[in-house]
């Protein structure tokens, strides 16, 4: 193992940030001492991350990439600790098991709405990405989270009914469901950044996950693998 050097990029009161090779920073986090692990690994499709990067793998030899750090997230996790795997379904189907085969307890398939991709012949229409959600164990701490009623974007108008019971729902909106329908892909999450356009929004949908671990991406005792393979963080 080359020389790796754990200086963070940032600091704040709130925790560090550290850039590099996941697999090369890992071994230096002792065990059990990490919350949440937020693993958005690229997905091997072919695109192009520059010279440095191979996003064209064998499918066993990305498949074992993504093992070797899945298992190094799970040993510095504390007991009860939460980890969240952001992949295709193809992957995350054989992930999923390989986590549960590590002693991890599922917990939820999150279904996160990404309908931009072209028809593949003979299939159906891709429409979502998962995002996995395992602990070690029971976990040590999860929230019920409610959100607001989904209203439409045009009129302003609630788009369900409720069956007629809409009087009697909560005050503080509805349950989180596995479902998620208004993260935008990172591009235009970007541009409404940029613009202010819906950029609150998405970044509260996204942090619901650790929401309800109790811990927000920015706090401490979290990993969040932004991997690359073979190379430095993606």
């Amino acid at each position: 193992m080359r020389q790796v050097s754990l200086r963070p990029i940032f600091s704040t009161k709130l925790g560090v940030l550290y850039k590099g090779d996941c697999l090369e920073i890992l071994p230096h986090i002792q065990s059990e001492t990490v919350t949440t692990v937020f693993a958005d690994p690229p997905y091997n499709l072919g695109k192009y991350y520059g010279t440095e990067v191979n996003d064209n793998l064998p499918e066993l030899e990305y498949l074992n990439w993504c093992k070797c750090w899945t298992a190094e997230g799970i040993r510095t996790l504390i007991p009860g600790g939460a980890f969240f795997l952001y992949n295709l379904p193809k992957w995350n189907i054989i992930l999923a098991d390989y986590l549960l085969k590590l002693g991890m307890s599922f917990r939820h398939w999150i279904a996160v709405s990404m309908k931009l991709g072209l028809p593949i012949p003979g299939r159906l229409y891709p429409s979502h990405y998962s995002l996995l959600y395992f602990t070690k164990g029971k976990p040590k701490t999860f929230k019920k989270i409610r959100v607001p009623i989904e209203k439409c974007r045009h009129c302003g108008k609630e788009t369900k009914d409720y069956g007629g019971h809409r009087d009697v729902m909560n005050a503080n909106g509805v349950n989180l469901t596995g479902v998620w329908n208004d993260i935008p892909p990172i591009y235009r999450f970007l541009n409404d950044v940029l613009s202010n356009r819906n950029a609150f929004a998405s970044m509260r949908s996204i942090s619901s996950v650790t929401v309800a671990t109790s811990i927000r991406f920015v706090l401490n005792k979290r990993i969040k693998l932004r991997c690359r393979k073979k190379t430095i963080g993606r």
